[in-house]
């Protein structure tokens, strides 16, 4: 495929917006990767038989035999051979856990899927793997994957025929089998494995155009096939196996080491070890071991903070991240390869991270992008991409922290099906569950994210850069804007993320200053949205001025200079004081500069939300519940206007819903000073 002009005049703008020495290092990058696209082009990616015996360490006869030597050997994951054994456990100490999942692997049995906000589609038990199913989009089977090119602005995405590739629903088929003990549960995960295999070939189709998705898919194959053993002909077992074999070459030579280097480039890393972990019959394997390991402790190091959170400026991306970085450990470990004690005390700090900022439904406030990204599912297959409980059960075992544990709620069960009996042991030997523990402040003063929280009240401002070394690919212009939580409930939620490239106009209305609650000058960004996807212009140079904590208060100030490139520029310094006995909040935008301009306040409900003006300011409610918010003036603009406006909200990816907004308009000349309360209340209020 060509290099057309449209690409050209999207190169020249995108070199104009950045330094020169950036533009170097960037186009000496694409220069390398073009040619690794064009060598790799010959490559038919098709192994034969005599090819894949001569790739093992130990000779074979045939791959029959090896087959047959495999099947006595111990799988990636050891506890999966025994799965039988866990669902008796299960069925004694946790049967609640096996309806939900035993309903979502007939649904997958039968064909049907949920992914990406689709809701549940029949594509049948031999799935079309090149079809975006949502849109109608086919990509052609044939064609050279790493020359498909991803088209923004056509209404289709490719992340849906991505995403059902991962094929992260065999395991629970898998788990099915076993606790149920009917073999269709296997032989549909067999029978869609080899569709996979047959229709996909690598680097063919669209299914090997993304190295991350490759590396998602080979982690997910080798961690089922404990799973699905005794299930499937020897025949499948040697393709199965020989396209493991091909799926860890792909991730090696076709590393996305680009100028951005973020979570791809991490998922590329943790599939490749896990492949060197869970095939160590081949010769390459450990070279692909070595890279692998001293590459992700330079990604720990480079990628995450030292205060332990991940450098793309998003809380769910903090947590993808955080799954990559540990099942390398934890599975490491299980095989007597651990991991240095600087990468599992910054991977502790990670999972602090999601420990202090989860709510009681697992979910995480979104600062930035969501894309329901997830590495590796065993077991809750069925549960909302956005709860990272199971992640905690996981980091509980590996860290033995008992509250993490008991923060992960009925998702403790991961435990059981991924590391069998010495979680059990482990779990076993713990107290009584311990009570859901309080929000409670803190500060991640490098990643720029701040948690104001007491008892049941959690607000949440997002102080930081727009990440990955100020490329902002999953940033979203949310600086000093805040989420607040309250009684378990969403009360002036970020408005999430919507969708990526289908509609670019999408994608920069959820990204967009008006969908955050944060206040908007003369129309403009807080930083400026180029015609990409995945990139934000920085400009705001945010920073906290002050941060303290007390046993009755926590305070934060911090500012932004993103109006300050406006030819009468401003600052916007805002100030956050949670009351932890009365339960409010008393904030102050402060916007300090000069000349006249236009400002807007926004404050978005959640869905189900109303809110009418009042004398004091304004006050919102469930329309069906007891929650509610109280805003109350303590020095308004002058001359303001309070409107609510029809919304969307995006609760996951692909998903919009309608909402409704508060927004407070006013002109005047700065320097310009708003203060009010915001009181949650649960009946009646206060």
């Amino acid at each position: 495929m060509g290099y057309r002009m449209e690409s050209l005049r999207k190169d020249i703008r995108k070199a104009l917006s950045l330094p020169p020495g950036e533009v170097v290092r960037r186009f000496t990058g694409r220069a390398v990767r073009y040619a690794r696209r064009l060598r790799n082009r010959r490559r038919t990616g098709a192994i034969s038989e005599a090819q894949f015996l001569a790739a093992l360490g130990r000779p074979a006869l045939s791959l029959h035999e090896f087959v047959r030597r495999r099947a006595d050997g111990e799988p990636l994951v050891p506890a999966s051979t025994r799965s039988s054994l866990m669902a008796e456990w299960i069925k004694a100490h946790a049967a609640g856990s096996l309806d939900p999942l035993l309903a979502t692997a007939r649904s997958v049995k039968g064909g049907t899927f949920d992914l990406l906000g689709s809701g549940p589609v029949a594509l049948g038990s031999s799935p079309d793997w090149q079809r975006d199913f949502k849109s109608g989009m086919r990509w052609d089977s044939q064609a050279y994957s790493l020359e498909i090119v991803q088209a923004p602005d056509r209404g289709h995405d490719i992340k849906v025929p991505w995403e059902l590739a991962r094929l992260q629903h065999l395991i629970v088929l898998g788990i099915a089998g076993a606790i149920t003990g009917d073999p269709s549960f296997r032989l549909s995960a067999v029978q869609q494995v080899d569709s996979f295999l047959a229709a996909n070939p690598a680097y063919r189709g669209v299914n090997w155009n993304c190295t991350m998705d490759v590396a998602i898919r080979a982690s997910q194959l080798l961690v089922s096939e404990g799973y699905l053993r005794g299930e499937g002909t020897p025949a499948f077992w040697g393709r199965f196996l020989t396209s493991l074999l091909g799926h860890a070459r792909f991730i090696r030579e076709n590393l996305e080491d680009g100028p951005v280097r973020g979570n791809h480039y991490l998922a590329d890393l943790a599939g490749l070890y896990l492949c060197a972990l869970g095939l160590p019959e081949f010769s390459e394997s450990a070279g692909w071991r070595e890279f692998s390991r001293v590459t992700l402790e330079e990604e720990m190091r480079r990628q995450v903070h030292p205060d332990g959170f991940d450098f793309e400026a998003s809380t769910s991306y903090h947590a993808f991240a955080t799954e990559m970085f540990l099942f390398p450990a934890l599975l490491g470990a299980g095989k007597q390869d651990p991991f240095p004690d600087f990468y599992l005390r910054r991977l502790e700090k990670m999972l602090e991270a999601v420990a202090a900022l989860i709510r009681p439904d697992g979910t995480l406030p979104q600062i930035g992008d969501n894309d329901d990204g997830r590495f590796l599912i065993f077991s809750q297959y069925h549960r909302t991409r956005r709860d990272w409980r199971p992640l905690l059960a996981l980091g509980a075992y590996l860290y033995r922290r008992e509250a993490w544990l008991f923060l992960s709620g009925d998702a403790w069960v991961e435990g059981v099906w991924a590391l069998g009996e010495p979680f059990i042991r482990w779990a076993g030997s713990l107290g009584s569950p311990l009570s859901p523990p309080p929000f409670a402040s803190h500060a991640f003063p490098q990643a720029g994210v701040y948690q104001l929280g007491a008892g049941s009240l959690q607000m949440v401002v997002d102080v930081g850069s727009v990440g990955q070394v100020e490329n902002g690919g999953h940033a979203h212009n949310d600086t000093l804007a805040f989420e607040l939580h309250a009684f378990g409930r969403e009360v002036l939620p970020d408005r999430g993320t919507g969708t990526y490239t289908p509609s670019l106009r999408l994608r920069n209305r959820f990204r967009s200053t008006l969908a955050h609650n944060s206040i908007q000058v003369d129309g403009e960004e807080i930083n400026p949205i180029p015609d990409e996807a995945f990139r934000l212009i920085p400009c705001d140079s945010p920073r906290a001025l002050r941060w303290r904590t007390g046993r009755h208060y926590t305070y934060l100030a911090a500012e932004h200079r993103g109006y300050h490139r406006l030819s009468a520029s401003l600052v916007h310094r805002r100030r956050f004081l949670l009351d932890h006995r009365q339960g409010s909040f008393a904030l102050e935008d402060r916007l300090e500069g000069e000349g006249q301009h236009r400002f807007q306040a926004s404050f978005h409900l959640p869905p189900g939300w109303d809110a009418q003006a009042d004398d004091g300011g304004w006050s919102a409610r469930q329309m069906r519940g007891e929650a509610g918010l109280r805003f109350r003036w303590t020095k308004a603009p002058e001359g303001h206007q309070i409107r609510v406006e029809e919304d969307l909200h995006s609760p996951s990816y692909g998903v919009t819903v309608p909402a409704r907004t508060v927004r407070i308009a006013w002109q005047g000349s700065a320097p310009q000073i708003m203060r009010y309360r915001l009181v949650p209340f649960l009946g009646e209020g206060a």
